[in-house]
């Protein structure tokens, strides 16, 4: 049998080889043709003019032959068989080394998660997924794996694996399982055979059909489809990074739209661009209808685009999905995520308030014919009481609770749920007698009473263990296990109840034992009654003090774990939503009914609902918001429901839990219009991190989807002003703009006016308009404010140091990065500023609503609505817009990302998810890569430094300067390598730069530094700091060390070259000079703590009591008093890398190798 033919229009319908045992395949290798089916298993497109042969996507042909003689079929070895229970057509193919299974018979948790490379008959190499599949077959029987493929020629391929008959040599006695012949026909199956199905309801035909020609004309009349029109007429494409591409096509006056998905393998997709008139009928036959499935937007959206697509049909899909009835009502509970949990007050008084429950009816009575049991627990104290009673009628409950108050006293306020027992008159009664303040939990959520469900858990759980083998004595268990409990530490309080309420520890059974074995018994000292109730005061006092302190840090820690899994949900009065509540055949089914309206808040999560005219509380967790569908005039109707339950993710009731992944098709949409094309799919999470830690991160991200986008927000923590010297309007002429780049200025301005950035002025002041050719060829529209910065008053405002961020990280072991989304416009203007920052373009005059780039105070304000996000975050820094989170433990990293992300929600402020980096180890910020205590260079900048053409210009040459000179830290004697290139960009010096060998030394010398992957330490700040320097008659050179396990690391070099008077100074003044400047220079570090200061040069060791006569080193001395320090004499050998950055020039190419010994040790 050669390799199996297959009907395809894909090279996932070939049959496959597996890589290990295929070879290149003959292209004199035949086809066999079924001629008894004529050209059923090819495509007849493929087949050559003549007919002989079939094309293949190798560029090979394939000859066709027949097996036998012309007009004799070839029958192939096909036969029915089981796959997972299902009755399948199997192939037994000899020319084929593997297993290949039509993908939809595969369930999900069959996949191995493996993957493997096949080659196909025509060449190409292709890879898929592997699932272990059991197969029952007359050719094999038991598991197998399989490669999945979408469309094979049959359901079944069954290769040359182990265990496989001969494709002559079937078993003749297999029959399946399922479809054994009976003997006679059995009662049940001749009942079943007498019953008639009800009629499956089917939607109606769509009243009305959409011609050709109404379509046209609904395209040309529609103002929406105008972009894509002119995106027609100008046969412009699209490409996305991602390399897909798209472009707008008229065929016969229809307007189509064509897409090509980079993936290699894929189909072209021609989509008709749908007019708004006729979407909502291709959304409800595409969701609503029989066929269509109640799918969600992600389903939906990709069923969509197979043949239609229209601008902003993304966020149509999603709006439709989400305000569908049933499937809002029919979605599981579990999709809507839980409230953040609310905080109770914390009770400091025994008994004020309590918290009551029944349990039961418990099975088997007692012999005193109790079934249940009536459970009191202080909230103060967790005091508990428990009275076994036969009925929980409200005239015993209310005796029970008279026996209870009896010995504890009565209590201010009682918490219930709203059983007929506690709500009941006489409940009231006694509650009014007694002047106690009687409060209910919320219908259907027993965890508002949580203290005492807890409670009723562990008493049964007592009660079982101790009653297993005599049950009906349950009930003279239960003081005894009272007394258990109250003598047992509570872990929320760190107390036992005996100990809150009494003030000291009862003697219980281990107390006696202890007695009993030493025969000590503690005598308590002899007290006046005066004296014993003082002590016993202040003893309950203290108590009370430290168990209120263990209950908040045990509260505050459960609700922070409790949070990591709720997002906050709130509703309005007049909100539509949706209850959970108990289905009318099953007490314990619960599922959505409604939908209800809002009649007001109570608290902070329980609203009161209008149900049926009843006006009823219900807690926020039972509550979901209901999207009311708004038809459009143009909507057709499909009649018919059918709902399905995928067991994804993307349940298109929930917006809040919709799995709208826009990049299945990645980048399909491509029109001018700013519309979001990233979300939280995209954010990068670091690979290092473990399969729980990575659920716990896309859980927190679900749940701050809407801050995640490449959408900018608009802030309310502040609004950017400018203030200028004088009045007088600043109006500059407009730049002579090409005419290839109005078109692209106009398209750009009309993007943001269309997300609200810009607005049409009339303002005196007038910017000129400068597009900036990019990188990648794009064009950046950028305004010149220079004249207007030029009488801006400054702002005062600092910028963040990054050498105080990097001074931080020393500890840190996990790092993320947040990047705002275009950040300054999401600062709005002040209406005095607006006017301020209008630029001139050839169609007139327009002004920004948010704050621009180019503005002298832009980073000045952005800072300051940063600090006033971010105050109060511990292991959080900022660099303008870039957020960097740096923790020590993955818990705690989590809950600062929490408390950011809700800081951005708050203020409205939104994160570029491409841009996000979350749970790295290590992690780029601000051009160093920063992680693990060290501090690199990012490659990207050196491997720019080392692309750097040789310069020709001053010009040039700076840019070249300033980009090494960024990383100058890292470089050992950088001021004196740099000294020939710096000396060329000099006043004086002529514009195109004089190039010899010094300068070719320097400009090499300095590329080899920076690819040698210099390494600095992070500066821990618990650590005491090494300082290190020297002086020669060319440069000063200063060292800050740190020592770590024995090891001295180096945190960061400097050097400077001296100045013409100093290289007069004798070598004690120069030695003395180096060490006044590196304590300068390194400050920061040293100021306030005791660093040890090592010198090769000994005469320094006296200079803190330096009593000569040189005023110079007299005034240094007195510089060096605020500062703390040692001074350690050492050998020149051993201070290679201070006396390297001091060495002149002529000198460098004998030290070059020694300087590295520094930071390598």
């Amino acid at each position: 049998m050669g390799s199996s033919l297959v009907k395809g229009r894909s090279a996932d319908d070939i049959s496959a080889r597996h890589d290990a045992a295929a070879g290149p395949t003959d292209s004199r290798e035949t086809a066999h043709l079924d001629d008894s089916k004529g050209l059923s298993l090819i495509v007849r497109e493929n087949l050559t003019e003549d007919g002989t042969g079939v094309k293949l996507a190798s560029g090979d042909t394939l000859p066709v032959l027949s097996a036998a003689a012309s007009g004799s079929p070839v029958e192939m070895p096909v036969s029915k068989g089981m796959v997972n229970g299902k009755l399948v057509d199997v192939l037994r193919d000899s020319g084929c080394t593997t297993v290949i299974v039509r993908q939809d018979l595969v369930s999900e948790e069959q996949f191995t998660g493996e993957q493997r490379t096949c080659l196909l008959i025509d060449r190409t190499i292709r890879t898929f997924q592997v699932a272990t599949i059991e197969l029952d077959t007359p050719f094999f029987t038991g598991k197998a794996e399989a490669l999945c493929v979408l469309t094979p020629v049959y359901d079944i391929v069954l290769g040359n694996i182990y265990g496989a008959r001969q494709p002559a040599d079937p078993d003749q006695d297999w029959k399946p399982k399922d479809h054994q012949a009976n003997a006679v026909e059995t009662r049940a199956q001749k009942r079943k055979a007498g019953r008639t199905r009800p009629p499956l309801q089917v939607p109606d035909s769509l009243n009305d059909i959409v011609s050709v020609d109404d379509l046209i004309q609904a395209q040309k009349e529609d103002n929406a489809l105008d972009a894509s029109r002119k995106l027609a007429e100008s046969g412009e494409k699209k490409i996305s990074k991602s390399g897909n591409s798209s472009y707008f096509l008229v065929k016969k006056d229809v307007l189509y739209r064509e897409y090509i998905d980079a993936t290699p393998g894929s189909d072209v997709l021609v989509q008709v661009v749908v007019p708004t008139k006729f979407r909502n009928q291709v959304l409800k036959l595409a969701h609503e209808s029989i066929l269509g499935g109640h799918f969600g937007t992600k389903k939906t959206r990709d069923k969509i685009l197979t043949h239609f697509f229209w601008p902003g049909m993304h966020a149509d899909i999603v709006r439709y999905c989400r305000s569908c009835g049933p499937c809002q009502r029919t979605s599981p509970k579990g999709k809507v995520t839980k409230v953040p949990l609310g905080s109770t007050p914390l009770i400091d008084e025994p008994f004020r308030r309590v918290a009551m429950d029944l349990v039961g009816p418990i099975e088997p009575a007692t012999s005193k014919g109790n079934r249940y049991i009536l459970t009191v627990v202080d909230y103060a104290t967790r005091y508990p009481e428990a009275v076994a009673l036969r009925r929980i009628d409200a005239q015993t409950v209310a005796e029970a609770l008279m026996d209870i108050y009896s010995r504890v006293g009565i209590p201010r306020e009682v918490l219930t749920d709203r059983g007929s027992q506690f709500t009941s008159e006489l409940m009231k009664e006694v509650s009014r007698l007694f002047s106690i303040r009687q409060m209910t939990t919320t219908p259907y959520h027993p965890a508002c009473n949580g203290l005492v469900e807890r409670f009723n858990g562990t008493l049964k759980s007592m009660l079982r263990k101790m009653c297993e083998e005599r049950p009906k004595d349950w009930g003279r268990y239960l003081n005894p296990l009272l007394f258990a409990y109250r003598e047992s530490v509570q872990e929320s309080t760190g107390f036992s109840p005996f100990e809150l309420l009494f003030g000291r520890a009862v003697r219980g059974p281990l107390a006696i034992l202890r007695e009993l074995w030493t025969g000590e018994v503690d005598e308590p000292d002899t007290k006046t009654t005066y004296q014993y109730v003082l002590d016993l005061k202040d003893r309950l006092q203290l108590t009370c003090e430290v168990a209120q302190q263990n209950l908040s840090k045990s509260a505050e820690r459960y609700r922070r774990q409790y949070n990591k899994k709720a997002k906050e949900r709130k509703f309005e009065v007049d909100d539509e939503v949706l209850l959970l509540l108990p289905s009318d055949n099953n007490k314990l089914l619960m599922h959505w009914k409604g939908p209800f309206k809002v009649v007001k808040k109570i608290g902070q999560m329980d609203y009161r609902i209008d149900k049926d005219g009843k006006i009823k509380s219900f807690h926020a967790n039972l509550l979901k918001k209901y999207y009311r569908r708004e038809e459009s005039a143009g909507g057709f109707d499909v009649a018919g429901v059918s709902v399905v339950d995928d067991g994804l993710s993307e349940e298109c009731s929930e917006g809040e839990n919709e799995d709208v992944n826009h990049s299945s098709r990645k980048d399909i949409l491509h029109l001018p219009n700013l519309t979001p094309t990233e979300s939280l799919k995209d954010v990068q999470i670091s690979p290092h991190l473990d399969d729980k830690q990575r659920e716990e991160v896309n859980s927190l991200l679900r749940e701050y989807e809407e801050v995640l986008t490449d959408m900018p927000g608009l802030t309310n923590l502040g609004k950017h002003d400018i203030k200028l010297v004088h009045k007088e309007p600043i109006k500059s002429k407009p730049y002579p703009l090409p005419h290839a780049l109005r078109g692209k200025v106009k398209e750009e301005v009309q993007k943001m006016i269309d997300v609200g950035i810009v607005e049409s002025s009339s303002s005196p002041y007038a910017s000129p308009v400068v597009m900036v050719k990019k990188k990648d060829g794009t064009i950046r529209f950028c305004c010149d404010y220079r004249k207007l910065n030029q009488v801006t008053v400054t702002d005062a405002e600092p910028i963040p140091d990054q050498e105080e961020i990097f001074a931080k990280l020393s500890r840190a072991k996990y790092f993320t990065k947040i990047d705002l989304t275009k950040g300054y416009w999401q600062v709005p203007l002040t209406e005095e500023a607006k006017e301020l920052t209008a630029f001139v373009t050839p169609d007139g005059l327009y002004q920004f609503r948010s704050m621009p780039f180019g503005l002298v105070n832009a980073p000045a304000s952005f800072s300051r609505i940063m600090r006033a996000l971010l105050r109060g975050l511990h292991g959080v820094d900022n660099f303008i817009d870039d957020i960097l989170i740096h923790t020590v433990s993955f818990e705690e990293h989590l809950d600062t990302l929490r408390e950011v992300f809700e800081r951005l929600r708050r203020a409205n402020l939104t994160a570029r998810p491409t841009k996000c980096t979350v749970g790295c180890v290590s992690i780029e910020f601000l051009g160093h890569r920063i992680g693990q205590g060290e501090l690199r260079p990012v490659q990207d900048k050196v491997d720019a430094v080392q692309g750097a053409a040789r310069p020709k210009t001053k010009k040039q040459l700076r840019s070249f300067l300033g980009l090494v000179g960024y990383y100058r830290r890292f470089v050992p004697n950088f001021a004196a390598l740099a000294v020939p290139l710096t000396d060329r960009t000099k006043k004086g010096e002529p514009l195109l730069v004089k190039w010899g060998d010094a300068e070719e030394a320097a400009f090499t010398t300095l590329k080899k530094k920076l690819a040698s992957e210099p390494i600095l330490h992070l500066p821990d700040l618990d650590l005491p700091f090494i300082l290190r320097t020297d002086a020669s008659d060319h440069g000063l050179g200063a060292i800050l060390l740190q020592e770590t396990e024995g090891k001295k690391f180096p945190i960061a070099y400097a050097s400077r070259k001296p100045l013409p008077r100093e290289q007069r100074y004798c070598v004690m003044e120069r030695e003395c000079l180096a060490v006044v400047w590196g304590v300068q220079k390194f400050e920061p570090y040293l100021y306030g703590k005791h660093f040890e200061l090592e010198t090769d040069h000994q005469p320094l060791q006296c200079i803190t009591k330096s009593k000569v006569a040189n005023s110079r080193i007299l005034r240094w001395a007195l510089a060096l008093q605020p500062y703390h320090f040692s001074i350690t004499a050492i050998k020149g050998s051993e201070n290679v890398g201070a006396d390297y950055l001091s060495k002149n020039q002529a000198a460098q190419a004998d030290v070059v190798e020694a300087s590295s010994a520094l930071a390598s040790t």
